[in-house]
C-alpha cells in the first residue's frame, strides 16, 4: 500500500514537470515565432519603402502588373551588374570582417612563451 502511494506521488510529480516543460516549450515557441515575424514584417516595410521611393506610382497598379514590371526590371544587364556588385562587396566584407582583421593585426606584436 505504501508503495503505491509512493509511485502515484512520484507519478503525479512527473506528470506535473512534464506539462511544466512543455508549457515552457510553448512560450519559447511563441517568442521565436513573434520575432520572426517581427523580422519578416520589417522586411516588407523595408521592400515596400524601397519600391515606394524609387517607383512612386506603383500603388496605382495590380500586384499582377507590378511583378511584370519587376521581372522586366531584374532581367535588365544593368541591374544584374549591380546585384553582382553588390554580392561582390558582400563577399569582401565577410571575408575581411573586423574581428580577422583584428587577430591579424595583433599577430606580430604577439609573444609566446617558449
Amino acid at each position: 500500500m505504501i508503495n503505491n502511494e509512493i509511485t502515484t506521488k512520484g507519478m503525479e510529480s512527473a506528470q506535473k514537470a512534464l506539462e511544466q516543460a512543455k508549457n515552457r516549450v510553448a512560450v519559447e515557441r511563441r517568442k521565436v515565432n513573434a520575432e520572426r515575424r517581427k523580422f519578416e514584417d520589417h522586411y516588407k516595410y523595408m521592400m515596400d519603402g524601397a519600391v515606394h521611393k524609387y517607383f512612386p506610382e506603383c500603388y496605382s497598379f495590380e500586384e499582377s502588373e507590378i511583378n511584370e514590371i519587376l521581372k522586366a526590371a531584374f532581367k535588365t544587364s544593368e541591374v544584374q551588374k549591380t546585384i553582382s556588385n553588390i554580392k561582390a562587396r558582400a563577399n569582401v566584407q565577410v571575408l575581411s570582417s573586423p574581428v580577422e582583421s583584428e587577430v591579424k593585426n595583433d599577430e606580430p606584436n604577439r609573444t609566446e612563451n617558449r
